[in-house]
């Protein structure tokens, strides 16, 4: 992480930069999930967390034309995988992204920002 100075408005942005082993560890996880998501969750601009929630589907459900297999190898293209989650994350100082996953395939991404607000005081001094 890096905060850059915008010398034209004197205001200081955040942009993230993910470590190499993140990301690698992230690209690792997408290729191991068949069915289910994964989430990356930011503070202050880093990652602090990386959750897996998968989905295993019972056999008679599979069909007879799909496997299901523990060693699942992603069905896409890695860079760009990694320049779209790049893109993403990119300025988010709080939140979540969330990676879908369907049949091995990354399907959909989606990025959940919050806004903290210092200067808001509540009815009884707190913040929000």
């Amino acid at each position: 992480m890096s905060a850059k100075d915008n010398s034209s408005s004197g205001v200081k942005s955040k942009q993230n930069a993910m470590a190499p082993e993140n990301m690698d560890q992230i690209i690792s996880i997408l290729c191991s999930t068949f069915h289910g998501n994964v989430t990356l969750i930011y503070q202050d601009s880093r990652l602090i967390q990386i959750e897996r929630n998968e989905k295993i589907r019972p056999i008679t459900l599979a069909g007879v034309n799909k496997t299901i297999s523990s060693g699942v190898t992603a069905k896409c293209d890695f860079s760009a995988l990694r320049a779209r989650i790049l893109a993403v994350v990119e300025r988010l100082e709080y939140g979540q992204v969330v990676i879908g996953i369907k049949e091995g395939r990354v399907i959909q991404i989606d990025r959940t920002e919050k806004q903290r607000f210092s200067a808001v005081v509540g009815i009884y001094g707190d913040g929000i």
